[in-house]
């Protein structure tokens, strides 16, 4: 299995803090990039996902190595429900791609500390 190069950057703003993660795996096909945000919509290919059990495939060695996604991804919730999530948040979560190249996804949200009135912001904290 080959492995991409993913790499993610944080900037901070006064109102608000932008997280750009990117990859260089050949990018999302442009007939397709936005069903990606459609709840269940998947390119995972058969439904062989959970034949040998849902908890079988959790507590799985090879699912928890990180050496394979195994057959729990692709069931169409990830980006869906972190975008529903991110937008709660008062935040947006964007993709840019292109084909052939690869994709950066950004993840946008207001600071959770500080005054909005006048802008003064504590340093971010987690």
């Amino acid at each position: 299995m080959s492995h991409q190069n993913i790499r993610s950057r944080l900037n901070l703003f006064v109102s608000f803090q932008k997280i750009r993660i990117s990859d260089k795996g050949g990018g999302i096909p442009h007939d397709i990039v936005k069903q990606v945000w459609d709840y269940n919509f998947t390119t995972s290919g058969t439904d062989e996902r959970v034949s040998t059990g849902l908890f079988d495939e959790i507590t799985s060695p090879q699912h928890m190595s990180g050496s394979a996604p195994g057959r729990m991804h692709g069931y169409g919730f990830g980006l869906p429900g972190s975008k529903a999530y991110v937008e709660f948040l008062g935040g947006s979560l964007t993709i840019e791609t292109m084909q052939g190249i690869g994709t950066d996804v950004y993840l946008r949200l207001p600071h959770i500390d500080g005054d909005r009135d006048t802008g003064h912001q504590e340093p971010f904290r987690i």
